[in-house]
């Protein structure tokens, strides 16, 4: 065979053989890709159900035997921040019962204590203020060291860039922040309520607020009307997550 039609033969072979090793890199990736989507789809779902119990502790284990190299560092890492997040949040949540906010309006503990000043009263919105803030707080220390943290993953630079970029993404569309900011309006508007009821003497009657001044009714009403449509929105949004996760399964 002539010299020149040897060296085209083996250039021929050569440019195939990297074809083909070009293509089986590209399925490996791509069945590698829906490996990690797949342990991201079953583990959040884990997570979402067991957060929805806050009053237990989320127990999950982020290392998953089905990935290996730069995916199964990305999933521990993103796994690990969601599962952190929801434990923050049911700590949260945690804290504010033990605070007994759920009772806030409770007409029978706020004519008792009416009596005595509101002691309880205005001691429960100072730590429920501090319980707030905390919250805030560790939310926001979240937000500032995760992305620091992912640019040292030892991972390709192309998925340190990506993985920075959704977890940006999903800090400011995040429903449980969203929830939380309705949080704080309900807080506002409770704040404003219970000035209300230390400015204007009332009783309770037939499980209603009986205020001795007309002027106090409108605007408490209007009040109590916003904090129960601010539950409304913040249930929306729950219910709203919980058919997301549930078509997911």
């Amino acid at each position: 065979m002539p010299r020149v039609f040897i060296i085209l033969a083996g250039a021929t072979v050569a440019v195939f053989a990297w074809l083909f090793y070009q293509y089986t890199v590209q399925q490996q990736h791509k069945a590698e890709l829906i490996e990690y989507e797949s342990v991201l789809n079953e583990k959040t779902a884990e997570i979402f159900e067991q957060a929805q119990d806050w009053s237990i502790p989320i127990q999950l284990e982020i290392e998953e035997d089905r990935l290996d190299g730069d995916y199964a560092v990305m999933a521990e890492y993103v796994l690990g921040q969601m599962r952190d997040r929801a434990e923050e949040r049911n700590q949260y949540l945690r804290d504010l019962k033990a605070a007994n906010w759920e009772r806030f309006l409770d007409i029978d503990r706020l004519e008792k204590d009416q009596a005595q000043g509101y002691k309880e009263t205005e001691a429960m919105l100072k730590q429920v203020h501090q319980i707030v803030q905390n919250y805030e707080q560790t939310i926001q220390h979240r937000e500032e060291t995760q992305i620091k943290q992912v640019k040292q993953l030892d991972i390709k630079q192309r998925y340190r860039q990506q993985l920075a970029h959704n977890l940006k993404a999903t800090q400011q569309e995040s429903d449980a922040y969203a929830i939380f900011e309705i949080e704080k309006q309900s807080l506002a508007k409770a704040d404003q309520l219970f000035a209300l009821l230390k400015k204007y003497k009332w009783e309770k009657r037939n499980r209603m607020f009986m205020f001795h001044d007309e002027k106090a009714v409108q605007p408490f009403i209007a009040l109590y009307k916003d904090i129960e449509n601010l539950n409304k929105q913040m249930q929306q949004i729950k219910t709203k997550n919980q058919k997301i996760v549930e078509e997911a399964l």
